[in-house]
């Protein structure tokens, strides 16, 4: 089974439309969607997770503490079982980038690479 995180923006409705029966995963409740509060909900992450094999990150908005929320939904899907996170990072994404997007990406490809998920 694959779920799609921001199964309901821009990106995450392609992704969905591409996939045979996705598990949606979404903040508000839509028909036949998993949902969690947010990239932050640990136990609700973990509980929209549960019986997943392989979950397609779409990254939090913008925020202050967008690399804490990231590390929160890895850290939920490793707890549910899950065997492969697809991340959708950025171009470039490294500690020392001058763009702050980028080096927040790095910091979460660098959490999925410790947790030990493929």
């Amino acid at each position: 089974m694959i779920a799609v995180t921001g199964a309901t923006g821009e990106i995450g409705r392609r992704v969905v439309a591409g996939l045979d029966d996705p598990v949606l995963v979404t903040r508000r409740p839509v028909p036949g969607a998993r949902v969690a509060a947010g990239y932050g909900d640990l136990d609700g992450m973990r509980a929209a997770f549960d019986g997943i094999e392989t979950v397609f990150l779409i990254p939090a908005g913008e925020s202050a503490d967008r690399v804490a929320q990231h590390k929160t939904a890895v850290d939920a899907a490793v707890a549910a079982g899950v065997a492969r996170i697809v991340y959708l990072s950025f171009l470039n994404a490294a500690p020392d980038a001058t763009f702050t997007l980028a080096r927040d990406h790095w910091a979460t490809e660098e959490h999925i690479r410790a947790s030990g998920v493929t």
